[in-house]
């Protein structure tokens, strides 16, 4: 899978007045309860000129016939909305999700994109598809026991995994620590205003605390027990790769400790003051090249992702009944209660629940915007 950022946008063509709106919720709620369902491509025509490119496509899915799904997005749109490729796949909200995290998408859940290059894309979601379900596969076989210590050897293939996986890492922490660096640069160039065009929404959350199953568990577990579950839970390390901690990136975790400190600062005078609430910032050189670098390391950093999901789905396999391969991952899972019925614990115990929720604390959240539309 390439590993680059993306090309970025320059001139933009016009762009029809209503696209349509996102996928409906029974469009995406449970997508793979009731089997496959589709994952369908749509482009926009303009019959008066059939052969001009809006260089727009829809990805989404439906597990009814997609011509019923465009007769919904039709309603209002002036162009004419068009399948252009559709497949059926038992994983097809999570091959949505991989279009949406790994491409940009410019209006509402339409992807900048020629026509001539909608095949290559159905091709690589087709892929990124089977990709997905061996993934689903492979952490399924640990669901129903429990470790039992054992370690073998590795072998040559184990060998080549784990290299495979030392290089994705390797790339993957740089990133993830220069993305960082970027949403606090963005934050701090952006200052005390409540909206920047095209580059980042900034919202006040008043005090509120969130509830801990896990200390619920832990502090009322006799109470709890009634609405808990046992479910076996596995943690997947890597043995001898680079981490967050590797000396080859300190300077990128001193600079980003240094912006996080700094964005705490701003941060912390902007709750003193509601000012902000009123403005509205300026999209200075700056900020769209910061805007810019940001795209292409979210991008980036969810490729780097799947490539990791994907090595570790075959450490996963390769593991078998062990619990470890010597020198190169291990795979720990137990069983343990987990509290599935928690707003029915919460109403039937409200006092104790009352002491379950984390310290209320008011914040400033910010929304950086996914696609460049300006």
């Amino acid at each position: 899978m390439s590993r680059s950022a993306g090309r970025k946008l320059t001139t933009m063509t016009p762009t029809p007045p209503d696209l349509g709106g996102r996928t409906r919720p029974d469009e995406t709620d449970d997508a793979e309860a009731g089997g496959t369902w589709q994952v369908y491509f749509l482009s926009l025509v303009n019959p008066a000129n059939p052969d001009h490119d809006f260089e727009r496509v829809k990805v989404g899915i439906t597990r009814r016939d997609v011509a019923r799904r465009i007769e919904q997005l039709q309603t209002g749109n002036p162009f004419r909305i068009r399948c252009e490729r559709s497949f059926r796949s038992p994983v097809a909200r999570q091959v949505e999700h991989w279009v949406h995290r790994t491409s940009q998408v410019e209006q509402l859940e339409w992807l900048r994109l020629a026509r001539s290059e909608i095949p290559g894309l159905v091709r690589k979601a087709q892929l990124e598809g089977e990709r997905i379900a061996r993934i689903a596969e492979a952490t399924a076989r640990w669901s129903r026991s429990e470790s039992n210590g054992k370690e073998r050897q590795p072998g040559a293939e184990e060998r080549r995994l784990h290299e495979a996986a030392r290089g994705v890492l390797a790339e993957l922490w740089p990133v993830s620590l220069r993305l960082e660096c970027t949403k606090r640069s963005i934050a701090l160039k952006a200052g005390k205003v409540l909206h920047i065009p095209g580059i980042v929404t900034v919202s006040y959350r008043p005090l509120s605390g969130r509830f801990n199953p896990k200390t619920a568990l832990k502090k009322f577990h006799d109470l709890a027990a009634p609405y808990a579950v046992e479910e076996v839970d596995g943690t997947f390390r890597w043995r001898g790769v680079p981490n967050l901690g590797s000396p080859e990136w300190a300077h990128l975790r001193a600079e980003a400790e240094h912006l996080k400190a700094k964005q705490r600062e701003l941060d912390a005078a902007m709750l003193n003051s509601n000012d902000w609430l009123r403005k509205e910032g300026e999209r200075t050189d700056d900020l769209t090249y910061l805007h810019d670098e940001y795209l292409g390391l979210i991008q980036q950093k969810a490729r780097l992702e799947l490539d990791e999901e994907y090595i570790q789905a075959h450490a996963i396999q390769a593991i078998e009944d062990f619990e470890a391969i010597a020198g190169v991952c291990s795979f720990r899972w137990s069983t343990g209660p987990v509290l599935k019925n928690q707003e029915s614990f919460r109403e039937a115990h409200p006092n104790e629940a009352a002491q379950c929720f984390s310290e209320p604390k008011a914040h400033i959240r910010r929304r950086i915007y996914a696609s460049r539309s300006y």
